[in-house]
């Protein structure tokens, strides 16, 4: 039973991240601020995605999954080795969550089965908001050629998975009433 309220409650605030507007981007990242948090985004989706490929129940989500999970580990193997250039310093990210992403991965782990897809699916449209607002402020004014190059081409992945992400979710969910 508490787990059925763990999730349900979970649920209940990722829906009104899904039917919030887009976050605006972020303007003024430093390149290791930019690293830390796009590498963090992209360890949840990762992480997020491997669990759905197991426990999601619609194909549909399943396939959206794999999808999310390939683009992100493509995404993250590329921003770690950009990292590797002898005109700056940027430290490797550590490859822990964040409190807050740690938190969404362990209420989606003990999800019940029958409200794991909905809550995959509305974490994985928050997650992928922030991390959109992270890429384009980067995208927008980053200082880091190298950098801002994986940020632009990352800002127009995040908006096809928002896009995509939206679609699989019930309408109530998606704030499209």
């Amino acid at each position: 039973m508490l787990k059925l309220i763990l999730a349900t409650s979970a649920l209940a605030v990722s829906v009104t991240a899904v039917s919030a507007q887009t976050t605006p981007p972020i303007a003024g990242q430093s390149a290791p601020s930019f690293v830390a948090a796009a590498s963090d985004a992209n360890t949840y989706a990762i992480k997020a995605s491997e669990m759905a490929l197991s426990k999601a129940q619609r194909d549909d989500v399943k396939a959206y999954a794999k999808r999310v999970l390939d683009e992100n580990r493509t995404l993250q193997k590329s921003l770690l080795a950009s990292l590797r250039d002898n005109q700056r310093t940027i430290r490797t990210p550590s490859s822990a969550l964040s409190s807050d992403r740690a938190s969404l991965l362990s209420l989606l782990q003990k999800a019940p089965r029958g409200s794991f897809d909905n809550l995959f699916l509305t974490q994985a449209i928050q997650v992928q908001d922030r991390a959109w607002s992270v890429y384009k402020g980067y995208a927008e004014d980053g200082t880091d050629p190298a950098l801002k190059q994986i940020a632009i081409g990352a800002a127009q992945q995040e908006e096809q998975e928002l896009t995509a992400g939206k679609a699989l979710l019930p309408a109530a969910l998606a704030g499209d009433q």
